[in-house]
Formats: structure tokens, C-alpha cells, sequence
């Protein structure tokens, strides 16, 4: 636990000094010209409602993660990139509630003009977890976004999970495969565009797969996520491969793709980014 908490000290001093207001790309005039007036945003990262204690063959009361990886590079292009993750899941067999939480932070300059300031933080609740393979959730979250241009944005939600392979009915399972199903309200400030209020659902799909046992592992997670207002669509998915190659370190490769049908003119509705680091983890 001193560890963990060390890390969370780490971590908030960092974001603190980071966030701190510099000049940005949301200080340069953006025209007016075409913006889509309805509301309609790009993709958010609802993959981190739902992480990670599905993936473990035997749940330990905590389990928790960090990863940092970047990038530098001056002369002809004068950019910086940071990144940082970290996960805590907690659950206990003797209790029917649990957590688990999954802050991460970017943060990126481009020609010494600020361009990612990237802020997701996330408190889910389990119910039932430790007991069974349908459990409950209750979860909420705050982001702030300056690529997609979002001063605040809101998630408050309540679902229900189901853990089809690789629960407590098949806990020796190489293949563990959940799905969950959630309601969700949703509400947004954005910087240069009207903001808005909608209800969602969110099916996730889960899939892992240890290739190597306790050695290499593929997890996907997939979202599929319409709008219970009006004809806004968005999926997103994730997927990675983590190797371990300590006790404690893992080189881990991920692939995210988005998808949304409605942005603001010059946005893609797709979008995919492919990331590679390291991470730790441990548990007790």
C-alpha cells in the first residue's frame, strides 16, 4: 500500500504543475466558420469506465498498476509528449462492494505551443463481484480535453455486468470473456461549441486471452455506445498485448480506434492511435 499511495502522491503533484494555464492551441482563434453547432463531440475514452479485474485468474484484495512512456525530439520538429497511467482495483471476497479507479494524464507541446492536456479521472463502484458472475456497477468521472476542446465533461452511470468464461463458474478458463450493459448521463462544456446533455447506453464487450499463462496476455475491450436523444453514434475499442518481462514490468503495445458520426467540420469520424511502454504492476 505505501507504494501505491507514494505513486498516487506522484502522480497528483505532477498533474498538478502540468495543468497549471500556458499558452495553448485553445488560445489561437479557431473560425466560426462550419463549426458544428449541435453539440456533437469527438471521442472520449469511456473504455476506462469498466478496467481491469476481469483479466485476473485469482483476484487479490488490490491490484494496481502505473505506466509512463513519452517522447522528445528538437530541430526540424520541436516536440514533447507524456504519458501517465495508473489503475487501482479493489475487491474483497468477505464484502459485497468494491472499486476500482483508472486516472491517466497527457500531456504534449508542438512547437512550444501547448497541443494535449489530456485529464481523466474515474471512482467506479462493483457490487456482487467477488460473489458472482453478474455483479452491479455504479460509476462516475470527470475529463477535461484540450485536443477535443472540452473545459468539463461529466459521466455519472449505473449498469450491470456478466462474466461469461473465466468467473467463478470457470475460473481456470485461458479465455475470459465478459460483457456489461449501462445507462449513463452525460454532460458536456465544450470550448468552441455548444455544449450538451445526453443520456447513453453502453454495451461493453471483454475478451482476454493468455497466450502464455502469466506471461502474454491479449485483452479487447469494445464499446458500443448510441445516444438515447437523437442519431449520435459512438464505438471505440481497445486492445493490447502485454509480455512480462520481470516480476513487476511488462512491455505493453495497444491499439485504440474510435468512432463517432458526428464532428465538427475537419474532424475525422474515425481515429486510431497505437501506443508502446512499459508498465508495473502488483498486487496484495
Amino acid at each position: 500500500m505505501k507504494k501505491i499511495i507514494l505513486s498516487t502522491i506522484i502522480l497528483f503533484f505532477i498533474t498538478h504543475n502540468l495543468i497549471a494555464q500556458t499558452p495553448d492551441s485553445t488560445q489561437i482563434t479557431v473560425p466560426k466558420i462550419g463549426v458544428d453547432t449541435t453539440g456533437n463531440n469527438v471521442p472520449d475514452d469511456d473504455d476506462a469506465n469498466f478496467p481491469s479485474t476481469d483479466s485476473l485468474s485469482k483476484l487479490p484484495h488490490y491490484f494496481y498498476s502505473i505506466g509512463l512512456d513519452g517522447t522528445m525530439s528538437s530541430g526540424n520538429v520541436n516536440r514533447q509528449l507524456l504519458n501517465i497511467r495508473m489503475t487501482l482495483n479493489h475487491e474483497n471476497p468477505k464484502t459485497i462492494w468494491g472499486f476500482f479507479t483508472s486516472p491517466k494524464f497527457q500531456y504534449g507541446t508542438n512547437s512550444d505551443i501547448l497541443q494535449e492536456r489530456e485529464l481523466f479521472l474515474d471512482f467506479n463502484n462493483t457490487f456482487f463481484y467477488s460473489q458472482s458472475d453478474v455483479y452491479g456497477l455504479l460509476f462516475g468521472n470527470f475529463e477535461q480535453s484540450n485536443i477535443r476542446k472540452i473545459n468539463t465533461r461529466t459521466n455519472v452511470g449505473i449498469g450491470i455486468g456478466w462474466r461469461i468464461l473465466g468467473g467463478k463458474r470457470t475460473p481456470k478458463s485461458h479465455v475470459k470473456l465478459s460483457v456489461s450493459n449501462a445507462i449513463l448521463h452525460e454532460k458536456t462544456d465544450f470550448i468552441i461549441k455548444q455544449d450538451r446533455e445526453v443520456f447513453r447506453n453502453s454495451t461493453r464487450l471483454r475478451i482476454s486471452v493468455d497466450l502464455i499463462p502469466n506471461q502474454l496476455i491479449f485483452n479487447s475491450t469494445i464499446f458500443f455506445q448510441p445516444s438515447l436523444n437523437d442519431n449520435y453514434l459512438r464505438w471505440n475499442s481497445l486492445s493490447s498485448l502485454s509480455y512480462k518481462v520481470g516480476k513487476h514490468i511488462a512491455f505493453l503495445a495497444s491499439l485504440d480506434t474510435i468512432y463517432e458520426n458526428f464532428n465538427i467540420v475537419g474532424i475525422q469520424n474515425s481515429q486510431v492511435n497505437a501506443t508502446v511502454g512499459l508498465t508495473y504492476s502488483g498486487s496484495n
